[in-house]
């Protein structure tokens, strides 16, 4: 009898139980819920234990197009961290930014793991500046700060560089056209900066900065345009004591502007050529090929290989400081019957310049062009002409603009170098060219084949000059 009662109560006291259970955790649910007006994350702080940490995850639109900034900010004061990342609407960029920043959360995480027993406090935030570039480039310079106890922070750069056209991320070999040439007149650059800088003086660490300034591209992926600027970042205590701070090296485009690639390169103002003259004598046709920036040690070479193949003569427009790591090419030039010209050290715009410095580029090249040829430089050309009566008045040699532009060094393409030439050409010219880019040695052939045909004699600036009085 008892048995059986207990049978017939069984189920409804299971009953009973259930719906008690399953109201509880609804109970709990809805507490839950109305307290989830954040999202959640947790990051394990190691493999073997799990340590959770939640933070409130924000986004809202900058003042660019298609660029979000998400907040990831901590809500665990024993691991406080506030994060800051730009977001766009590119799943590939987007990922390699979320990597970088994962990585620093957990790896801040984990090391707060490892301290807890110890009561060191810590903090990790990351700061995110956006620079946009012409029509479609942005620069995103994300400086992290982390601190773990002790005395200070530790700082830190990282750069991302965006096209927001094709959601590609560009690297510093493709600004610098993948020509280990150009990294290296940059690397100069750069180390120059740093051991000239009066705020760094005898705190850099010597050996340090020889190692990070190497060309190597890995030493220069770190690096924003902003307005006119290329700024490269180092870390503290990469190349100078903590007291120094995190160097950052400031190298304006115009100095560097026949290093870049043409889609980044900065619009110049440029003088006026000069008119074509009237000829000095109607029966003789000639022509004065010039070529800058150089030397190249690939480029020029092909260059004087074709010049040589028509007996043609031409006035090459040195950069001292691709003189100075170039001085046997330098003298190749000299030996083959080419006139050698001055083009300054660094490639800047003169007019934007005291007239010390002025003279500081222009002596500084002619003394390493003489060290080199054991003969100086006969000509002098401004870079992107920009020059005045008062510079001119200064230089001690003829200062030589052009009157045919072939524009070689924005359209980069071997078969327009000449038909520029042709739609332009007059007796008795002045035409630039770049013997830097590969392009223009290859189209060299046909324009000397072209002008040839064409009755025309090569020579040099300093032949021409007379002609065009």
């Amino acid at each position: 009898m008892v048995q059986e009662r207990r049978k017939r109560r069984g189920p409804l006291i299971d009953f009973l139980l259930i719906g008690l259970i399953v109201t509880l955790i609804s109970i709990i649910l809805v507490i839950i819920l109305s307290k989830d007006d954040f999202k959640f994350q947790k990051i394990s702080a190691s493999k073997d234990t799990a340590g959770e940490t939640t933070s409130k995850i924000s986004t809202e639109n900058s003042a660019f197009p298609g660029i979000r900034i998400v907040s990831d900010v901590s809500k665990d004061k024993r691991t406080p961290f506030a994060l800051h990342y730009p977001q766009t609407e590119h799943k590939v960029f987007d990922d390699a930014v979320q990597q970088y920043i994962t990585d620093a959360k957990e790896n801040y995480l984990l090391a707060m793991q490892k301290n807890k027993n110890k009561e060191a406090s810590g903090e990790l935030t990351i700061n995110l500046e956006t620079f946009p570039y012409h029509e479609h480039y942005y620069s995103f310079v994300l400086t992290k700060m982390l601190y773990l106890g002790g005395a200070k922070h530790i700082v830190s750069t990282t750069t991302f560089f965006f096209n927001a056209e094709t959601g590609e991320q560009i690297k510093i070999q493709t600004l610098l056209q993948n020509d280990t040439n150009n990294l290296a007149t940059l690397a100069a650059y750069v180390r120059k900066d740093l051991q000239q800088n009066v705020q760094l003086k005898d705190q850099l660490n010597e050996t340090e900065l020889l190692k990070v300034t190497e060309p190597k591209w890995e030493n220069f992926k770190r690096f924003a345009i902003i307005d006119d600027s290329i700024l490269f970042y180092f870390d503290e205590n990469e190349v100078a004591n903590s007291s120094a701070g995190a160097p950052i090296v400031k190298l304006s485009l115009s100095l560097i502007n026949p290093l870049l690639a043409s889609e980044f390169q900065i619009a110049m103002e440029q003088m006026e050529p000069t008119k074509p003259a009237t000829p000095g004598d109607s029966n003789v046709k000639r022509i004065a090929l010039t070529f800058d920036d150089g030397p190249h040690p690939k480029v020029t070479e092909q260059i004087l290989n074709t010049l040589d193949k028509y007996h043609a003569k031409a006035t090459f427009f040195m950069l001292g400081s691709r003189v100075k790591h170039y001085p046997d090419i330098a003298r190749d030039v000299l030996a083959r019957g080419h006139e050698i010209g001055n083009h300054t050290w660094n490639h800047p715009v003169l007019t934007k310049m005291p007239m010390e410095q002025v003279l500081k580029e222009y002596t500084s090249t002619a003394n390493e062009i003489e060290l080199a040829l054991n003969q100086g430089a006969t000509v002098f050309r401004p870079p992107y002409g920009a020059t005045n009566d008062d510079i001119d008045a200064q230089i001690p040699v003829p200062v030589v603009l052009w009157s045919i532009d072939t524009l070689d060094w924005k359209h980069r393409n071997s078969q327009l170098v000449l038909t520029y030439i042709k739609n332009n050409l007059h007796n008795n010219a002045i035409v630039l060219m770049h013997d830097i880019h590969q392009s223009t040695a290859d189209g060299l052939d046909a324009v000397l084949a072209y002008l040839q045909s064409e009755g025309y004699e090569f020579v040099t600036v300093s032949e021409i000059l007379p002609y065009r009085q």
